[in-house]
This record gives structure tokens, sequence and C-alpha cells, in this order.
């Protein structure tokens, strides 16, 4: 929903002595967006009456048969007191006799319950509506724009099932519009590189299109969606002419996505996803600007998520074999492009089942996940399959690095790696430093690298290549050290410096310790002592 609203400049109160109507009220409308505060909410007609004393709100949506007081005597009584709050009747009984005593009262409108949602859209709309006509009530209409963006935004999602709302706003808010055959033109915009507003771009196309009837809404941040009755022109030509009027407008040129036609606007919420669909097609013609739905890809897959087989990929990655990785994942874009150009949302699919099944085998081996290695959401943002098959190497690549330079896992196949021992960067002192501070700790990756600001992932890689060795192994030896400096007192049980650096029994310490220094630390201990 866009916010016109800087702030609020209208209040409203709802009363009904039923809990569920209160909360149905609250949440059927999105006031917020409307700058529409809700002051007050009450249960019964008294405290209807002291919160419209109280507060003054321009729109009351009451019950018409409440304890205390009736809906009635409440807007007779805030007439009294000289309020020129606008009421919204709703009640369980189609009483002629209470309409006609609301209407005669002032009320706006007679809603019969269960609440119908188009209808009190309609009602709040014929309200601001009336309050717009006034000099003073600029905030009004702007109240009614929201309300017609509103209504497009839901016409677009599918969700105006009343054709009277449909009627209604087509004679009152002056579209134009007809509810005849239509097709969507959906037009979206780089976000990080789109710096223009929006409210710019919709005027030069409005201007570009005054003779043509069409509405352009703003949907989302990045993107405007044209609604076009259909007069003979190729949609075509008019992608064409809007990307030839925003060049010469200087203003920035949109991806377009162009849906099917349909008999009538209740349906344009089909040609809308046919356009964003046919838009996603973009990724087998990055120098195109403008997708029909004729591209989309009607050919049923013949790879499923279930026929893909991560084994070699992981054999890859574990062994650190780049060249594996980079074969693995051209074989696996062959074999989705089963036809010249499939349905992007298909190839994206698979390639994040891939991802899944990789991340699925690593976990099960590290007892970790590695989304902080590769980030699968950055496979939405992939505009080819070029980039997406370079973001599968470089990825699986990386994570090979990782593993190699954390658990020390294969040998890396990369030629003319030679790792050279720098003590001397300042990088791999201080990490060094931290781990001999910190050596009693559990400690991990994540904080190391923190200590030295750099991410987990790279600080890994850096400090195996920079060092020589990987950061398990390092630390591995920090501990024993420090095990061996222990031992050295003859009188220091063994259990208690297991313990101290983090080993729960003796046995896994014990191997440990003489992993590096060729004995048990008990064997060590009592050589010192017999020495």
């Amino acid at each position: 929903m866009v916010q016109i609203m800087n702030k609020t400049s209208l209040t409203a109160i709802l009363c009904d002595d039923e809990a569920a109507i209160l909360e149905e009220l609250r949440a059927a409308i999105p006031w917020d967006s409307l700058g529409v505060e809700i002051v007050a909410c009450a249960s019964n007609g008294q405290e209807a009456l002291s919160a419209i004393l109280k507060h003054r709100p321009n729109i009351a949506i009451i019950d018409i048969r409440m304890p205390s007081l009736s809906g009635v005597e409440v807007i007779a009584q805030t007439r009294a007191a000289v309020i020129p709050t606008d009421f919204i009747i709703l009640s369980g009984y189609d009483d002629f006799h209470y309409a006609k005593e609301a209407i005669q009262y002032g009320a706006k409108a007679y809603l019969l319950k269960p609440l119908n949602i188009s209808e009190l859209y309609e009602a709040l709309y014929r309200i601001f509506d009336e309050r717009s006509q006034h000099p003073a009530n600029s905030a009004s209409r702007s109240f009614r724009n929201e309300l017609t963006l509103n209504f497009f935004h839901r016409l677009l999602d599918g969700k105006i099932i009343e054709q009277s709302e449909l009627s209604f706003m087509l004679r009152h808010a002056n579209l134009p519009l007809s509810d005849s055959s239509c097709y969507i033109m959906a037009l979206q915009f780089d976000r990080d590189r789109n710096e223009t507003p929006l409210a710019d771009i919709k005027a030069c196309l409005e201007g570009e299109f005054a003779q043509e009837h069409c509405v352009f809404i703003p949907y989302n941040q990045g993107s405007l969606v044209g609604i076009f009755n259909e007069t003979g022109v190729v949609p075509l030509q008019l992608a064409e002419r809007t990307l030839y009027s925003l060049r010469a407008g200087a203003l920035p040129l949109p991806l377009i996505g162009i849906g099917d036609p349909v008999p009538s606007l209740m349906n344009c919420h089909y040609s809308y996803n046919r356009a964003l669909t046919a838009a996603t097609y973009r990724l087998y013609g990055d120098e195109n600007r403008v997708f029909t739905y004729n591209i989309i890809c009607t050919v049923p897959p013949t790879l499923r998520p279930t026929d893909i087989d991560p084994q070699p990929l992981l054999l890859a990655i574990m062994q650190n074999d780049v060249s594996m990785i980079s074969r693995y994942c051209q074989d696996l874009i062959k074999q989705i492009l089963y036809v010249p150009m499939p349905p992007p949302n298909y190839v994206l699919s698979l390639c994040y089942t891939l991802f899944s099944k990789v991340e699925q085998g690593i976990s099960a081996s590290l007892h970790g996940g590695i989304t902080d290695i590769i980030n699968p959401k950055e496979l939405y943002a992939l505009k080819t399959i070029g980039e997406i098959q370079k973001w599968l190497v470089l990825s699986f690549s990386q994570l090979a690095g990782y593993i190699t330079a954390v658990h020390g896992f294969g040998t890396p196949k990369l030629q003319g790696a030679e790792h050279a021992h720098v003590e001397e960067d300042s990088i791999i002192l201080a990490a060094k430093k931290y781990i001999r501070d910190h050596i009693t700790e559990d400690l991990k990756l994540e904080d190391i690298a923190r200590e030295v600001h750099l991410s987990p992932a790279y600080f890994a890689i850096y400090f195996k290549n920079k060092s020589g060795v990987n950061l398990r192994d390092h630390i591995l030896n920090e501990k024993m050290e420090f095990a061996r400096r222990e031992l050295l007192d003859p009188d220091f049980p063994v259990t208690e410096v297991a313990f101290k650096i983090g080993y729960r029994d003796y046995r896994s310490f014990s191997r440990a310790f003489k992993k590096i220094h060729g004995m048990t630390p008990s064997d060590f201990q009592a050589k010192f002592k017999q020495s």
C-alpha cells in the first residue's frame, strides 16, 4: 500500500457490542495507510457517546442496537452537541424504521451484518468524496485518492469480487476506463538505480497517454501498472511509446511485461500475473525491455527436483576440486534448459533445490549450516542464465575453500596456490593473539573473525592462505600447547587440564594430545616428573 499522507488528518471511532465485529472493523480497512487514526473503540452506546464528545471524530462506525444507548440516540446527542461526525450505521436487522430514523439524523450509510467490506469501502469513499468538495478539505481529497489506489491494488490482487464496487468506482472516480476488454502493462524499475519518484514517471506517462483509455497505478516501491482498455492499438506499440516518452523525458527506463487481454476489468488480475511472468523472461534477453505473454513457455519440464543427484557435487566440494564443481554446474544448466527458454521460475527453483540438497549433505558432515558462506537469496537477483551458472560455480567453490580452510578436508586443486607463512601479517597476529587469550573458552570462528573485522567465511580462507594451516588445526595446536604447559606441574590432574580446554572425557583429550606431542598426557606428565 502506498501511503499518500505524511500524517493523520482524520479520526474515527468504532463501536459494537460484539468483540468479533470490532476486531473485524479494525482489521478490514488499512486505516493507517489511509491516514485515519482510530481514536477509540466502544462496546456500548454510552461509551461511544463519551468517546465522540471527547475526541470529536470525523467518522463513527456504530452498531444501531447496543446496551445503554442505541446508535440512533448516539447520533441524536452528537448532533445536539453540534459535532459534525459522519456516521456509518451497522445492523444485524434489515429494519426500515431504524434505517429511516438514522438517515433522518444524517447517517451516511446503513450497512447490514455480516459486514460486507466492499460496501464499507463504498461508504467511506462517499464520505471522503463529499468532504473533498470543500476547499478546506484537501486532506479528504487525498483520502479519496488513496481509496481509489487501494481499490486498484485489490483489483490487481483479485480481491474485488463484487461487480457493484467496480461499477461504483467507474461512476464516481472519473476514471478513463470502461468495464470492457483490457490488458495489463507492468513496468518494473531498478530499485537500486532509480532515484526518480514514481509520481514523476506516472505524470509523464499520463501526459503521453492522455487520449487513451488507461490508468497508471503505483504498485510496490519500484513499479507502475498500466491498465489499458483494448482499442485496436497493438500493445507492443504502446510499450514502445512508453519507452520513447520516458527516454525523451530523461527518465529511467523500465522492464515491461504485457499480459493477455481479458474480457473485463474484473479479470485483470489474471492479465497482471501473466505480465509479471512474461517479464521474468528477461533471463534470456537482457538487451530487451519488453516481454509479452506470447513468450511464456507451455512445454512441461523433463527434469524434476527429485532427479537432481548432489553426490558428485558434494564430493567435489569436500575435495576442494574447483574444476569438478564447474563441470557439474555446467552439466546441470544444460539439463535445465530442456527448451531454449524454460520458465525462469523453474530454473531458479531447481537451482535452489540443488542448494538445499548441498546444505543438507554438508550440514550432516559439519554439524552446521552454510548460509554464512552461500546466500541463496542472491539467486533471485540474477538477471541471466550466464549469471546463474557463474553464481553456482563461485558459491560452491567458496564453500569448498571454506571447508578446507576451517576443517582441513581434501587438498586444494587450484594451481599455483602457494601458502605464504607471513607471521608479520597484522590480521593473523591479532587472530592468533585472540585465540591464545581465549584458549580456555569455547572458541568460535564468528568471534575470531569479528575481532579482526572480517566475515567468517573470508577470514577462514584468509587464515589458511596466510598461515599455511587451517583454523581448526591451529586452535588444536594452541590448546595442546596450553595443556603441555599446564602438565609441567606434576601434581596438576590431567582430567582438570582436559576440562579446562573444553574436553569432557579423557580419551578424546588423550588422543588429541598424543597427535600433537607424540605421547599421552599421562605419559608426558610422568616423564617430566621422572626427569
